[in-house]
């Protein structure tokens, strides 16, 4: 999913049973989630939240994000076994 955000506007994501990342590629964020840290994710950066974890983000300027669900490792794997 990809999406534009406004600057101050805010989203709340949800790790939900895989996880996400999420790719900043215009402008900047802030991050937060319930380890006690912000974390500032510049154009181009990338940040990785746990399957299960909630967070909220915020976009300090104009911003683009792109965020798409993880896999694990292991279903990775099987995903490219299958397709040989």
């Amino acid at each position: 999913m990809e999406c534009c955000l406004a600057t101050g506007e805010l989203i709340r994501l949800d790790g939900g049973a895989l996880g996400l990342k999420l790719r900043c590629t215009t402008g900047r964020v802030w991050l937060t989630k319930n380890d006690g840290q912000d974390y500032l994710i510049n154009a181009g950066r990338s940040f990785e939240l746990p399957a299960g974890e909630n967070a909220l983000l915020e976009a300090l300027n104009p911003a683009g994000i792109f965020v798409l669900e993880t896999r694990p490792a292991a279903s990775m794997a099987a995903v490219r076994l299958a397709a040989c």
